[in-house]
């Protein structure tokens, strides 16, 4: 499934369930569970700890907020992922024969096509560089080594999302949610459970339940209340970019509020790279 389709029909539900849900901002749901839309993307390498993503259009949340509150790499592949060796389609001896297999990692809009219609690659060169080819339906693709299981054609099964470190778990790939596409990049591995910054601590739906410290009171905006367990702290201050509703104060989790970058901990999945918070 490409990325403009998955997109298509994230939207369709999106409209869906905004003529389900009431007009003003309420707190039910605070906490449910959330998979970032940016994770259906094949190419996306996860997030950076030193950074917030506020999903205000989020299908899956009652609040239709999907916080992630400073969190490292993906919910859906919690140990990360060296980045895959590219091939050419069929080249199977360039993975390394019978421990690795060529297959396709998904089909994407090039580069630049956001907010434009029918944006189609011309050629190669239109996509993300070496290893990305434009096919014939306009879209950019990429092919990247796939380990199989030992003696055997048969795919490693993707990542689990669990909490659970484990030597079977670390081996397999990072796929698209709900596919068996693999990611065509590296992945950090999620930061140590008792930093306050793996999956269940950082992303979550949430709702907004404040302005931004220093900014005039907005009675035009339905604010929630945070139910019990959660507390109203500012994630993105407003700046003077972006759009000014959704910056402001969230609903988090007691004591997650992040400090520092060096919060991350003993991360058990991967770390060696620029990009990985931990150890």
């Amino acid at each position: 499934m490409t990325r403009s389709i998955l997109s298509g029909l994230l939207g369709l539900l999106s409209v869906v369930a905004m003529a389900s849900l009431p007009s003003a901002c309420e707190s039910g749901g605070v906490g449910d569970p959330c998979l970032p839309e940016d994770e259906y993307d094949p190419q996306f390498a996860g997030f950076k700890v030193t950074e917030e993503n506020i999903e205000s259009r989020s299908f899956q949340c009652q609040t239709r907020i999907c916080l992630v509150n400073h969190f490292q790499g993906r919910v859906s592949c919690p140990l990360g992922q060296e980045a895959p060796a590219l091939c050419k389609y069929g080249d199977d001896a360039a993975c390394g024969g019978n421990k690795e297999a060529c297959v396709l990692s998904g089909a994407v809009e090039p580069p630049n096509c956001a907010g434009k219609q029918d944006c189609k690659c011309q050629s190669d060169d239109d996509c993300y560089g070496e290893g990305w080819k434009c096919n014939p339906s306009g879209m950019c693709e990429a092919y990247v080594c796939r380990p199989t299981k030992a003696n055997s054609k048969e795919f490693l099964e993707c990542q689990e999302p669990t909490t659970e470190f484990s030597e079977d778990n670390a081996k397999r790939p990072c796929c698209v949610p709900g596919t068996q596409d693999p990611i065509a990049a590296p992945v950090c591995g999620q930061c140590a459970s008792n930093s306050n910054r793996n999956a269940q601590q950082a992303v979550y739906c949430s709702c907004r339940c404040g302005v931004a410290d220093g900014e005039p009171d907005d009675p035009n905006f339905n604010f929630c209340d945070c139910p019990q367990g959660f507390t109203c702290s500012e994630i993105r201050p407003n700046v003077g970019l972006g759009d000014p509703n959704i910056t402001g104060k969230y609903c988090i989790k007691q004591g997650t509020q992040f400090e520092n970058e060096g919060a991350c901990g003993n991360v058990q999945g991967r770390t060696n790279s620029d990009q990985c918070e931990g150890f």
